[in-house]
């Protein structure tokens, strides 16, 4: 009779072994996959292409920056662009793209911008010295965890009186 309960104490000691060192490989590999941190995107460029009546198609050159230690591989990304504080136009990319770990690149990304909303914040723009701009963008990448959407937001001001140096804010 000790014998048996002395066998069932020896496979329970076997098994809380087996989930301690379980845990600690788990907890060794959550380690190794740290969060990355998220990429900056800037604005490099803007040249409108085509102009309708609705709207105005402008490329525009978005410099993306990787802060990480490893390549970043993006597999899209959706842009909108804020003008004054509202939302003035949409940009995509479907194109595939890595960053090398510590480096940039630049993204030519075609806009479609919004003539009616960008119409009726000429006059304001117009009377000021400065316009405040925005980028929001969802970068996509892909790792073995899947899809991962990166948010990333990042404002600016344009001023009229000094154009070679536009304010960025962190």
């Amino acid at each position: 009779m000790f014998r048996h309960k002395r066998r069932g104490w020896g496979i329970r000691t076997q098994l809380g072994g087996a989930a301690v060192a379980l845990s600690v490989v788990a907890i060794a590999g959550c380690t190794s996959m740290a969060p990355l941190e998220p990429p900056a995107v800037t604005l490099a460029g803007v040249e409108p292409t085509e102009v309708t009546m609705f709207e105005t198609t402008v490329q525009v050159k978005l410099r993306v920056s990787n802060p990480n230690p490893e390549p970043l591989t993006l597999e899209g990304a959706s842009f909108k662009l804020r003008l004054v504080g509202q939302k003035i136009g949409q940009g995509l990319s479907s194109e595939t793209v890595v960053i090398d770990r510590l480096d940039s690149t630049l993204l030519d990304v075609t806009f479609h911008v919004n003539n009616a909303v960008a119409l009726l914040q000429l006059k304001e723009i117009l009377e000021q010295e400065a316009v405040d701009y925005g980028i929001r963008a969802v970068l996509y990448t892909q790792g073995s965890w899947g899809t991962k959407k990166l948010k990333v937001e990042k404002e600016g001001r344009f001023d009229f009186t000094n154009p070679a140096e536009p304010t960025l804010n962190d």
